[in-house]
């Protein structure tokens, strides 16, 4: 198994599969869900896994009239309609038995990895989970299941996430403050746009907590081993991202963190973290770098204006990453992690 088999957005497929695809099939993968970004970003991961031509769509539309601009132009797409549904749901399938055994293979080595449990989470709350505002503002995330699962236990405990699983309610229920600061800590609803928005709304309203002197800054500091920011920070926190700005600031002025900038973003990390976080397009460049060249042939490389490529090199300049020598560029050593953030 190639570790490429075991990235990120595949857990999270692999939890939405377990979650809302048809798993006890043998001769095809099924992945069903009513977002299409999610079936577009499906089909996508299943392409570079298995890149085969035969993917089938069907949309399922709730009245014949409805008007719908999502497609996939590369795979053959079938239109129905569902007087059940409320709004159009998508079904992606791809039939290949042999496929279908490589998949469940991924999905095996998948639920052993604990580094990839945030992932297969993400994915499961993106099929099967929804939020709710209950009595006295009470805030309860839900995963609709039958019945209890042995692998989103195991998550669940893993992360010290408490729930309960309610037969009435046919979901494992999740409440308290705490347990939805771990929940934001993962990201859990964040592959999903409209539950993503809906979380964050939820999770920002809770009362601050009331933290003692210094408490906010020293916990920044253990957080920032991996780039975040400040809009990230705010919410994890409960306060401002003013009030975080600030703390950001005077930790900067005192030489424990530094801030990059990727695209419109600023990340900010701590000084000994070994990490840069760095756009696709300055990634791009540094691979490019490997031998000395001038701006006109790393443009053309680029597929930039000259005007914009020197812009970007300024940048990685100041970041100690590539340095100038006469016409040329290089590339400079660097202990540091590059890696991709956008």
């Amino acid at each position: 198994m190639r570790e490429g088999r075991l990235s990120t957005d595949v857990a999270e497929l692999v939890g939405l599969w377990l979650a809302e695809g048809d798993n006890k099939s043998t001769n095809e993968i099924t992945i069903t869900n009513n977002c299409f970004p999610l079936i577009q970003s499906s089909y996508l991961v299943l392409q570079r896994i298995f890149n085969a031509e035969n993917f089938r769509l069907y949309i399922y539309l709730p009245e014949k009239e409805c008007i719908l601009h999502e497609n996939l132009p590369q795979i053959n797409i079938k239109k129905y309609v569902d007087k059940r549904a409320r709004k159009p749901y998508f079904i992606l399938r791809l039939a290949n038995v042999k496929f279908v055994d490589e998949w469940r293979r991924i999905v095996r080595e998948a639920g052993i990895n604990k580094r990839l449990y945030a992932a297969i989470l993400r994915g499961f709350f993106a099929g099967e989970g929804n939020l709710k505002t209950g009595l006295h503002h009470n805030r309860v995330v839900r995963i609709s299941q039958k019945a209890p699962i042995a692998l989103i236990d195991k998550i669940l405990a893993h992360f010290g996430i408490q729930s309960r699983f309610s037969e009435s309610e046919r979901s494992y229920v999740i409440t308290g403050r705490k347990n939805w600061e771990i929940l934001a800590k993962i990201r859990i609803a964040d592959l999903h746009p409209d539950k993503k928005k809906k979380f964050w709304e939820m999770y920002s309203s809770f009362k601050q907590w009331h933290y003692g002197k210094h408490h906010i800054r020293n916990e920044v500091l253990k957080h920032l081993t991996q780039p975040k920011t400040s809009f990230e920070l705010a919410l994890q926190f409960g306060r401002s991202r003013a009030h975080l700005s600030e703390k950001l600031s005077i930790l900067k002025k005192e030489g424990k963190i530094m801030n990059y900038r990727v695209r419109s973003k600023d990340y900010w990390i701590k000084k000994d973290a070994k990490l840069i976080p760095v756009s696709k397009r300055k990634k791009a460049i540094l691979e490019c770098l490997e031998s000395p060249k001038r701006l006109y042939e790393i443009a053309e490389l680029m597929k930039t204006g000259p005007k914009a490529t020197s812009h970007r090199l300024v940048e990685m300049k100041r970041m100690g990453l590539i340095s100038k020598n006469g016409d040329y560029w290089h590339k400079l050593p660097t202990d540091n992690r590059v890696e991709v953030y956008e």
